[in-house]
């Protein structure tokens, strides 16, 4: 059965409210989990954390992320008010991987995203196209959803995220696809989190603004990017908190999984390239590239299928919902203004 698309419209205290009346058992219910697995996973390394301390870190969060792009807060603060939600439990829903970077948590082995760019060159159609796999704990699987924007000022969106937070992958009317993997720098510290970057740069007006709002914006923590635009122009873009590096795109394809490509970034890795993320960015550069000149649609999402050996990019749902699945799926071309997104 299709993922319904959820409609938001208005100011962006508007849209907060909306989506938390939308959906806000399977909000808090995402949220709650989210804050009891990054207390687990903080105390690994640190016993002496308790949740007042994990709720203190993510409140040094709010400002600099307010400073940085009010109007996209301002959206994230009606969202919590509408949830009864504390606004530092919210961040840590929101912006969990960055949050952990910042108090130095263990990585999670063995999980994470798969994406790739592949511009006209590569492509039977000669346009561009990027996507990605969504892999996260289990237990966020029955929350993603698809939002669809409409604000009063501004291009609108169509996002898939999960219930309780900002965009995470999506499209502009503008023509801006983004999306993203995860990464572990070593100089994380409170800031902007990256779903409050995606969402802004799904506001912007444009790719050099879009684009500004990944490598100009006060992160908390590092994440690769791809963006796209409608002219069909690409980029990876790999970041720590400090630091951003634009990668290239040997003919016109690029995969990333969650390790640094830069080794000047990886240097900043909270851990080495691991054996995980290295075997499913090599099994879908191997399925793709010698496709490369003749690209289809149909070969990327045969690609985001792949679930052979042991570092597949589908995973199946496990049985213990702290284990890493695959949530969801998405392929965006933004010279056609369409997104296919799969949920589960």
């Amino acid at each position: 059965m299709p993922t319904p698309i959820i409609e938001l419209a208005g100011s962006p205290e508007d849209m907060g409210r909306q989506h938390a009346l939308s959906c806000p058992d399977a909000a808090r219910a995402m949220v709650q989990a989210r804050m009891d697995l990054a207390l687990a996973t903080i105390r690994e390394v640190n016993s002496d954390v308790d949740r007042d301390r994990c709720l203190q870190v993510a409140a040094e969060h709010l400002p600099v992320q307010e400073g940085w792009a009010p109007e996209v807060h301002a959206e994230f603060m009606a969202l919590a008010e509408g949830l009864d939600l504390d606004p530092a439990e919210l961040f840590i829903g929101n912006g969990y991987t960055d949050y952990i970077d910042v108090l130095r948590a263990k990585v999670t082995e063995g999980a994470g995203c798969t994406s790739f760019i592949a511009t006209g060159e590569a492509t039977a159609d000669g346009l561009t196209y990027v996507g990605q796999t969504w892999d996260m704990h289990a237990f966020a699987e029955p929350h993603m959803r698809i939002f669809r924007r409409r604000p009063e000022h501004g291009p609108g969106s169509v996002t898939l995220t999960t219930a309780g937070c900002l965009s995470l992958i999506g499209l502009s009317e503008a023509g801006i696809a983004i999306g993203n993997t995860n990464v572990a720098p070593t100089d994380a510290r409170p800031g902007a989190m990256y779903l409050a970057m995606i969402h802004q740069a799904l506001r912007s007006e444009g790719p050099l603004a879009a684009r500004a709002a990944i490598t100009e914006s006060p992160r908390a923590s590092g994440h690769y990017y791809y963006l796209a635009d409608a002219d069909g122009r690409a980029s990876g873009i790999e970041t720590t908190r400090s630091r951003h590096v634009a990668l290239d795109l040997p003919g016109g394809l690029l995969v990333h999984t969650n390790h640094y490509h830069d080794a000047g970034l990886a240097e900043l890795s909270r851990e080495a390239a691991g054996e995980n993320s290295l075997a499913r960015e090599q099994l879908l550069d191997g399925f793709l590239r010698p496709r490369v000149g003749g690209l289809t649609l149909e070969d990327m999402v045969a690609g985001l299928r792949l679930d052979e050996g042991s570092d597949p990019i589908c995973r199946r749902r496990p049985d213990d919902p702290n284990a890493v699945t695959t949530c969801g799926a998405a392929i965006i071309c933004p010279q056609r203004g369409t997104i296919w997104v799969a949920t589960g």
